[in-house]
């Protein structure tokens, strides 16, 4: 009888040192399993961490500066007031190009540069038209830029994205602009026509793209406007002489 309970004591020793070592195996194996989920260290990405970040404080750009920068006309002095942009008179798009210069009248006499801007403006909240420009100059002389060029203006219909448009004041129902409106348009277009490359016969009136009577009086005054064009190709070449003679 004691043989046989000291066999059967040993049997259970045996069992239990069996069990530990598989238990053992199995924790070691589990253990081995985890370390290798552990991500490894990667110089590479070490280095990529340490490298100093560059960060780019300049502004963005804006649409015109896809465009040429300089121009041998001057610049006329030009209030910068960009309009909101918004859907009913600065979407915020960029025109295809600028191969054209559209000149307009505003059809309301004696109004100011400033008050049509404004009324620009005011369009995001009225909604209840489309309409813009890029510049409007006023019956003494002065320019307000509402949408830079580059950026479409709702002026000049089918040619909104190939234009920049000129709106321009005027004191009576004629039409005509004061002598101060006629110049600072005349070199308002010569320094964009200068810059983009636009010729002569590229300077147009919102009439001929539809056949709308702006501007009045040189649409019923053919040679009032081909002298226009003629004083911006003009003093353009003036410019020319001037920057030549140093």
């Amino acid at each position: 009888m004691e043989d046989r309970h000291s066999e059967k004591k040993k049997g259970i020793r045996w069992g239990r040192l069996l069990l530990w070592i598989c238990v053992t195996a199995v924790t070691v194996a589990a253990i081995w399993f985890l370390l290798q989920l552990v991500p490894k260290e990667d110089e590479n990405v070490d280095l990529l961490l340490e490298a100093p970040v560059e960060i780019d404080t300049e502004p963005q750009t804006e649409t015109e500066s896809e465009f040429p920068a300089e121009s041998v006309v001057p610049a006329p002095l030009i209030d910068k007031q960009p309009l909101t942009i918004n859907e009913f008179s600065r979407p915020g798009e960029k025109v295809d190009a600028i191969e054209y210069i559209v000149i307009h009248y505003l059809g309301n006499p004696k109004t100011t540069a400033q008050q049509n801007h404004d009324y620009f403006e005011s369009l995001k909240d009225l909604q209840d038209t489309s309409m813009s420009a890029n510049y409007v100059v006023g019956i003494d002389g002065e320019i307000i830029e509402c949408v830079p060029p580059g950026e479409i203006a709702y002026a000049s219909n089918s040619m909104n994205h190939l234009s920049v448009s000129i709106e321009n004041c005027h004191l009576d129902e004629s039409g005509r602009f004061t002598q101060e409106t006629y110049d600072s348009c005349v070199h308002l277009a010569a320094y964009l026509a200068a810059r983009y490359d636009i010729d002569r016969e590229h300077i147009i009136r919102h009439y001929d793209v539809t056949g709308k009577e702006c501007p009045l009086y040189y649409v019923e005054h053919e040679d009032k406007w081909e002298e226009f064009k003629d004083d911006v190709m003009n003093y353009i070449d003036e410019c020319k002489k001037a920057v030549s003679q140093g």
